[in-house]
């Protein structure tokens, strides 16, 4: 496995697939084997092994495409034994640590993830298909007394309700948990991870609009302390299709902002139909979700700065960091939607 070459991003490796395998990846199906297009990774004393799902590649007409890996997953298989993903061109990869081969192969040596299968489940019902009405979301929190039903950016608190929902009815909540923390080192993020010792590690769940290229993330340097502490941070994005009220004669919020007043909440200000109306969010259709790790290996690759202006003291803010879906693999862990 090499670098793509200039002007690729040093994180993006491959192995070529000349259109021979093919040949050979038919021949041996029919002589009752199992084909197998591995890659090899070596430097230094670190070698690591990357079995690409030919599934995929013999289906394509041009099958001397490159087969990419990226140094996460390198980094992933070499710290955790054994690590699979799929990655954005629906190729499915499993990246093995040297010592862990035979027995990967021989299918005595598997990844085990459960805090991954509590999404897994959760996706299931939460992914249906169907688009979500704003006042249908805010009616369903507010009768479960969400703190956040109130908020214009709604499609994102409804995510978090319909998490925390499921996580304590479920019990999953012992393996991953949501909570809102805002301490005086900012420390806020969404999602704790536990293990059998404690807790584990944090993660952020997002919700964020399918077209988008970038994601504000958290502060810096919190995020930079906490990946030092536990090695490892997980952003949990939820992306969705976009329907606004601005493209409806703006009655979308018009309705909002009179449902909210008939319930007794009047924002500081005083009652106004049109509050929000630019960004208000008509409705959403939840079609995908990523979940991304952030580590010492990827931290300083798949992470841009956000800048977030200034306070009205006029005080710089904190830098946070933003999340580029441009990198996307090389800190990809799980994908999940729908087909």
């Amino acid at each position: 496995m090499t670098h793509l070459g200039f002007p690729w991003p040093e994180f993006k490796k491959r192995i070529q697939i000349p259109r021979r395998w093919v040949e050979v990846h038919d021949a041996v199906i029919e002589d009752g084997l199992v084909p197998r297009f591995v890659g090899i990774y070596n430097y230094r004393d670190v070698m690591v092994f990357c079995d690409f799902d030919p599934s995929t590649y013999v289906r394509r007409k041009a099958n001397n495409s490159a087969a990419h890996v990226a140094t996460n997953d390198l980094y992933k298989a070499q710290t955790a034994g054994v690590f699979s993903r799929t990655d954005s061109n629906s190729n499915h990869l499993t990246s093995v640590r040297f010592d862990l081969f035979a027995g990967y192969l021989g299918g005595s040596v598997r990844e085990e993830h459960p805090h991954l299968e509590v999404f897994a489940r959760f996706n299931a019902d939460f992914f249906s298909g169907r688009q979500l009405q704003a006042l249908t979301a805010v009616r369903e929190m507010h009768a479960s007394q969400w703190r956040d039903t109130m908020q214009p950016e709604w499609a994102g608190f409804y995510l978090e309700y319909r998490f925390d929902e499921f996580a304590r009815r479920s019990g999953a909540d012992r393996l991953v948990a949501f909570q809102k923390l805002k301490g005086k080192r900012g420390l806020d993020y969404d999602l704790v991870f536990k293990d059998h010792d404690g807790l584990a590690y944090y993660g952020d769940l997002k919700a964020s609009n399918i077209t988008a290229k970038e994601a504000p993330g958290n502060d810096a340097e919190d995020l930079r302390n906490c990946i030092r502490d536990f090695g490892r941070f997980w952003y949990v994005i939820y992306e969705h299709e976009t329907w606004h009220s601005r493209n409806e004669d703006d009655l979308p919020v018009k309705e909002w902002n009179a449902w909210r007043r008939s319930v007794g909440h009047i924002p500081q200000g005083g009652y106004n139909e049109l509050s929000y109306r630019g960004k208000f969010k008509s409705a959403v259709r939840f079609v995908g979700m990523k979940i991304l790790e952030v580590n010492e290996a990827n931290f300083h690759v798949v992470l841009g700065d956000f800048n977030q202006g200034h306070q009205p003291s006029g005080a710089d803010r904190a830098l946070k960091v933003m999340i580029s879906k441009r990198n996307i693999d090389n800190f990809l862990v799980y994908s999940d939607g729908i087909a």
